[in-house]
């Protein structure tokens, strides 16, 4: 009897699971059918800004999709049966939708009975505490900042405001639900924002029939904090701005942390007072702070003070040490705050700032006891100090990582300070991760290979699940003035990025995500007949990335060889040829190019010349031939200075006279510029016989020569006779890569009675020149042709033994940073 009564409940049930799915498959909501659209997207009339964004970014893409417009309404129609609610304010109260349980910035979607509701939580953290700022120029925000607080102090840098898109109205630091939903159900629908590239970045299906799911769908974030930095897209495209967006970038709340301590020290540091700073060697070096000073410590309390009266809104004060610290002051020194023999480098000054933070903290917690606090554990401070038996319950540690590195043993050194931090703490809001994917930035300018780390990137989640309140992901950027393609992104070579930040972000709201899974799904929608050969280039690209080996390359060793190369470009182009001329062709052609340069890397490293570092400065000078001026003089000759030329034959330098020469980079990657200093005992008998421009004639005259590499590859010919008479030309290996002409930026030629000098400015936009690193130097040669004394005479920066022109014999010329 029992066995029959249970055979008829299990059929009353599978009876009951069927009607449950017919009424489900009938109830899916249709937004297009047949091509044409049959819901409306509603959204309030006084919907905040991202909402608004929302609802437009929803009624493109769905067009994109199908080429059915979507009607977008404030309030619903009588005509239109199917609605697409947008924001919870749009959302008719009979429907009793609610957001309770949504956690941060988290989302909901709603999909049933002719209704699609898409709503999360909204937190406008840049207008609620920035809004004092805004209207005011960039530029300008110094000296407002100045008067405001009637001192010479530094503006905090706690915020990028390029972060900020004005056309929209919102920050990419701004948690934006809505948004997010909006992107998660168009993710349903099969589209992807894999890359920041318009039109090429995101795969759209083609689809003339949408439906929504029946769902009722909660996702919260698994970090409330989720930032990307050194971004500047809202100064760039919208679509730039719109990809981190669609990555669900963004947070509940505005978490500072920045180099706080600069505000007091850093801009006029000759007009503060002298005890901010500390003694090294006997005199007073601006770049160490005098943490034991009492009055920087009571004037670094007025400067916060200062911070939150104008930037009001905050739930956190930053502490944070200057950026680039390395010495100590002498007395603190003596005193034991040195703790190199004790705690390594990592710990060496750790006792000695929190000793600082944890007194600034002190005192103004007086004043704001509610406040909660932010130190940095960075550079020599990046070891929990030693007497620190417990993370205060109000102190958040902003610890800085590289976790691509941690396939070297300093790597796994960072990771075990991490978790000792952790095992000090008694809250995840305790831990912000401040995470370095930087490589290809161009003050790094790191080898152009796709850096992938899948595996890494796993572990670095794993262990931050429930022990952080999230990251802040510093990324690579091109400079600020970088000629960059109309709608081109910001970020550096987004082509061979991107793919990591996307799973980067994708982890920061799923735990539980298959890598592996979603890189396959990434190979086969973005690269299409390709995908086989695609999936092996970056799997091979992961494999030289985790070689154990330095992160340097150089002609004896490092983690990149030659082989590598030529695989990387034979992958590269068995792809294209699968894909051929088609979107999924030009994704690869992408790749290539940003890789291009590599090609040349290692035929560069066997250049036999000196390396030479040089100096940088924020201005270009006044071209006038005058090595006289400050541009010039004020740097210290020790390091950055002039270099003297040696015979081309015997590489002595001569007693008769002398002939030096030095570099400077402008520090927004414009232009080197170059001058030389020769001196001449017979000024009366300097040959000048060229008088027109690009001219042979100009190789028979006392002249200069310079010749460079770029990392691309292409090679200028500056010549510059003592009359000022100027011969320039560009060569290169790949004839498509040369501008129509080349001309050389400005020069100008100075006489004096026992020597003549040459000033040139060379532009890096014609030349491809990305500024000169370690990893990729530029090659240089300099050389002096003397016609007045008896006898040709030839001087070279890298004598070469045989001739000028011997690409080999070049020297290196490279920026540190």
């Amino acid at each position: 009897m029992w066995h029959v009564e249970a055979v008829k409940n299990k059929a009353a049930l599978l009876l009951s699971l069927l009607l449950v799915t017919l009424v489900c498959a009938d109830a899916d909501v249709s937004l297009v059918t047949e091509g044409k659209p049959v819901a409306e997207i509603v959204v309030a009339e006084d919907a905040s800004p991202s909402v608004q964004t929302a609802a437009a970014e929803l009624q493109k893409h769905l067009e994109a999709m199908s080429g059915a417009k979507l009607p977008l309404v404030h309030l619903p129609t009588k005509d239109v049966a199917n609605k697409v609610f947008v924001g919870k304010n749009a959302v008719p109260k009979e429907l009793e939708f609610s957001l309770d349980g949504v956690k941060a910035d988290g989302f909901r979607i709603v999909a049933a009975d002719h209704h699609l509701i898409l709503a999360g939580n909204e937190s406008y953290n840049f207008a609620k505490s920035f809004s004092e700022f805004l209207a005011i120029p960039r530029f300008s925000r110094q000296s407002e900042w100045e008067k405001l607080i009637g001192k010479k102090w530094r503006f905090p840098p706690m915020i990028d405001y390029r972060d900020y898109s004005e056309e929209l109205g919102f920050h990419s630091f701004d948690g934006t639900g809505t948004l997010y939903a909006v992107y998660d159900f168009l993710e349903q629908l099969g589209m992807r924002w894999y890359a920041p590239i318009p039109e090429l970045g995101i795969v759209t299906p083609e689809r003339k029939d949408i439906q929504a799911k029946v769902q009722s769908l909660t996702k919260n974030p698994e970090f409330p904090v989720r930032y990307f930095v050194d971004t500047r897209v809202g100064t760039s495209t919208l679509d730039e701005f719109l990809w981190y967006k669609s990555m669900r970038v963004g947070g509940d709340r505005f978490v500072p942390i920045y180099h706080s301590v600069s505000g007091p020290t850093k801009l006029y540091p000759e007009e503060q007072p002298q005890d901010y700073y500390g003694k090294v060697d006997g005199k007073t070096d601006y770049h160490v702070p005098h943490l034991t000073s009492p009055e920087l410590r009571k004037d670094m309390v007025t400067y916060l003070q200062k911070v939150e009266e104008h930037f009001p809104g905050i739930d956190y004060i930053s502490i944070g040490q200057p950026d680039g610290w390395t010495f100590m002051d002498s007395d603190d020194v003596a005193a034991g705050w040195d703790k190199l023999e004790e705690r390594g480098k990592a710990g060496r000054y750790s006792d000695y700032a929190w000793d600082f933070n944890l007194d600034v903290r002190n005192r103004l917690m007086k004043l704001y006891p509610d406040k909660k606090f932010t130190f940095f554990a960075y550079g020599q401070t990046s070891r929990i100090p030693s007497n620190l038996e417990k993370v205060p319950d109000n102190v958040v540690v902003g610890f800085t990582q590289t976790s691509a590195f941690w396939m070297l043993p300093e790597g796994r050194e960072s990771l075990e300070r991490r978790k000792e931090w952790i095992s000090h703490m008694s809250s995840p809001d305790q831990l912000f991760i401040w995470e370095y994917y930087l490589q290809h930035a161009p003050n790094y300018n790191f080898p152009p290979v796709p850096v992938i780390f899948p595996a890494l990137m796993k572990e670095n989640f794993a262990g931050l699940y429930d022990h952080s309140l999230g990251f802040v992901a510093e990324i690579g950027w091109t400079s600020s003035n970088a000629p960059l393609p109309e709608g081109y992104p910001v970020m550096a070579r987004p082509w061979i990025s991107h793919i990591m930040l996307y799973l980067h972000n994708k982890l920061c709201w799923d735990r539980n995500l298959d890598i592996r899974a979603t890189l396959d799904e990434y190979y086969a929608l973005f690269y299409g007949p390709a995908e086989k050969e695609m999936k092996e280039f970056f799997e091979f690209a992961e494999s030289v990335w985790m070689r154990p080996l330095p992160r340097q390359i150089t002609a004896a060793g490092g983690f990149l060889k030659q082989e590598d190369v030529d695989r990387y470009f034979d992958l590269l182009k068995r792809a294209k040829e699968k894909a051929g001329d088609t979107v999924y062709g030009k994704r690869i052609d992408g790749i290539r190019v940003e890789m291009d340069s590599l090609s040349l890397l290692f035929k560069k490293l066997q250049r036999t010349g000196p390396n030479i570092q040089i100096m940088t400065s924020k201005e270009k000078p006044v071209i006038d031939g005058d090595l006289e001026k400050p541009f010039w003089r004020e740097q210290d000759p020790n390091r950055y200075g002039f270099h003297t030329l040696s015979d081309m034959l015997t590489g002595e330098q001569p007693e008769h006279v002398e002939t030096r020469v030095s570099f400077r980079w402008i520090n927004d990657n414009s232009a080197l510029i170059v001058g030389i200093e020769c001196m001449e005992p017979k000024m009366d008998h300097l040959r000048e016989t060229c008088e027109t421009a690009d001219s042979s004639t100009i190789f028979a005259d006392d002249m200069v020569e310079i010749r460079l590499e770029t990392a691309a590859g292409i090679r200028p010919l500056i010549g510059v006779n003592s009359a000022g008479v100027v011969f320039d030309e560009a060569i290169t290996e790949r004839l498509e890569d040369l501008p129509s002409f080349y001309k050389v930026g400005k020069v100008a030629v100075k006489k004096y009675p026992d020597r003549w000098t040459a000033e040139v400015q060379i532009d890096a936009e014609p030349i491809s020149g990305e500024r000169p690193t370690k990893f990729f130097p530029w090659g240089v040669n300099v050389n002096r042709q003397r016609m007045a004394g008896n006898e040709p005479e030839h001087y070279m920066l890298s004598p070469s033994g045989t001739n000028f022109r011997e690409p080999t014999c070049m020297g290196n010329i490279f920026v540190r940073k």
